[in-house]
């Protein structure tokens, strides 16, 4: 059964994860090395090099969808979600990695929209077939970023996905 059933779900789930990745992920890897400055960077260069390319991703079929790319939060997301001062790289990890989740769940939900719905926003087969293989590597990379943060939270985790 699909997961997206109408086109204004797919249109407004991908202003949101065009947000999230192109925003506030980038601003909550930002504010994670303030607090962290050590060994925990690199990872920290993964997460943000690779939300990067998904907003950039995220944005192409917004585009291809003739939907208004986001300037501001949209309806439904916080304009600010990353507060880490106090917390420990354990814990920012853990943050993060719920985020890693959502992202995962959103573009699995994506990838399992009705075909009629993908057919609506993107007629050219070329662009469907791209829009689900996009979806399939940008469901890998978010189960590998979740990996990232749950090898760093260690025992202290919390959730399961």
């Amino acid at each position: 059964m699909p997961a997206i059933k109408d086109k204004i779900t797919l249109e407004k789930l991908l202003q949101r994860m065009y947000w999230i990745e192109s925003e506030m992920e980038q601003l909550g890897t930002w504010e994670a090395r303030i607090e962290m400055m050590d060994d925990n960077i690199a990872a920290l260069e993964v997460l943000s090099h690779d939300s990067d390319m998904h907003g950039d991703i995220i944005k192409k079929w917004l585009t291809k969808g003739n939907i208004t790319v986001p300037e501001t939060a949209p309806p439904g997301l916080p304009k600010h979600i990353f507060d880490f001062e106090g917390m420990s790289g354990n814990e920012m990890f853990e943050k993060i990695m719920k985020y890693e989740i959502l992202a995962k769940n959103a573009y699995t939900d994506m990838k399992n929209t009705n075909p009629d719905i993908i057919k609506e926003f993107f007629p050219d087969e070329d662009d469907q077939i791209e829009f689900l293989q996009d979806m399939g590597q940008l469901i890998k990379d978010e189960e590998k970023h979740a990996n990232i943060c749950k090898d760093r939270v260690g025992g202290f985790a919390k959730i399961m996905y």
